[in-house]
């Protein structure tokens, strides 16, 4: 709970400075994630995201901002008959804070790309036979710094509906650029075996709050 009440607590701080300096709201998706080298392959690992964000333009077409959101990472084993049906899910639950900078193409896309670091507040791992107790005393480190970049398309360009105009798609590719195994060398190489690496895909909507209407 003491997490979880610091993350709403500089939710509102975002809030505050963007009702100041700069444009924002919230932000709602899901993402598909696996772990690189922990001997399995694929986005089989399904999370959710969601938190706030603001923005600030640089230019015409530059601008930059920031981002405060739950996201929700780790990897899934799927049972098959190839692995005796067994089945292993490994939840890890970030609190997240990238700072990102974008170019706008157009009025309709933009392309951006940034750093996050991000605090580990929760993981646990599920099999066959239920809540795995080893997971505590894992190697994860309770930080990740990563890297990442995305395109932006604006519903009100592509759809003429009062509804869309406040509203943004976002789809981004984020790669540990650290390790997040404690135990291993944090500047490994990506080619070696050694280390492990959060790997996600996500999109999400974002959602502009007109600040100018609340006050």
């Amino acid at each position: 709970m003491k997490h979880i009440s610091i993350f709403f607590t500089l939710l509102l701080t975002t809030f505050s400075l963007s009702a100041q300096e700069f444009y924002g709201g919230l932000l709602a998706g899901f993402n598909g994630s696996q772990i690189n080298h922990d001997n399995n392959s694929g986005y089989h690992k399904m999370g959710l995201v969601g938190g706030a964000w603001i923005q600030r333009d640089l230019s015409t077409n530059w601008y930059w901002g920031m981002e405060l959101k739950v996201n929700q990472k780790g990897m899934r084993i799927k049972p098959t008959k190839e692995n005796g049906q067994a089945k292993y899910v490994y939840r890890l639950n970030y609190i997240d804070l990238p700072v990102l900078i974008g170019y706008g193409y157009d009025p309709t896309f933009s392309f951006f790309g940034g750093l996050s670091f991000a605090y580990l507040f929760n993981k646990h791992g599920i099999d066959n036979f239920g809540i795995d107790s080893y997971v505590q005393y894992d190697n994860i480190s309770n930080w990740e710094l990563s890297m990442f970049a995305g395109i932006k398309v604006n519903f009100r360009e592509l759809i003429n509906q009062p509804w869309a105009e406040r509203l943004t798609l976002e789809t981004r590719f984020q790669y540990s650029a650290l390790s997040i195994d404690k135990y291993h060398d944090l500047f490994t190489r990506y080619k070696s075996s050694i280390g492990k690496f959060n790997n996600v895909i996500s999109s999400a909507l974002y959602y502009r709050i007109e600040w100018d209407n609340i006050n």
